[in-house]
């Protein structure tokens, strides 16, 4: 499957399936404008509308990610929505030592009881 890529001088994210693998592989870089968002949403859709996500592992890359403004906080809610939607068999959010980055990825995460999801820093 082909990897999708959206980046901007801001930030943007890169999505790749590896069904090989069973793992989705995503790196979330700066911040996103809501259209930005919008169009992350439309991709993760496409891109996992043919397999099937419940032997899956997803794997997000969220070192180089920016904490993120109230505007858009209902935006990474419905990533997280959608993920899970998706029923993963894992997910996993890796983090560096970005307190900030880590307290919100968790807290949208316990709001929306996103299951079987895991922060791991490095």
């Amino acid at each position: 499957m082909a990897k999708v890529e959206n980046m901007t001088n801001n930030g943007g994210y890169i999505i790749d399936v590896k069904t090989t693998a069973k793992t989705i592989t995503m790196k979330i870089v700066g911040t996103f404008t809501p259209d930005q968002a919008e169009q992350f949403h439309l991709d993760y859709r496409k891109q996992i509308s043919i397999i099937s996500t419940i032997d899956f592992v997803l794997e997000v890359d969220c070192r180089e990610m920016k904490a993120i403004n109230q505007e858009m906080i209902p935006k990474l809610m419905r990533s997280y929505e959608l993920y899970k939607e998706s029923n993963y068999k894992k997910i996993v959010f890796v983090v560096n030592d970005n307190e900030a980055i880590q307290e919100q990825l968790n807290q949208v995460a316990q709001s929306i009881i996103l299951p079987n999801y895991q922060i791991i820093r490095v």
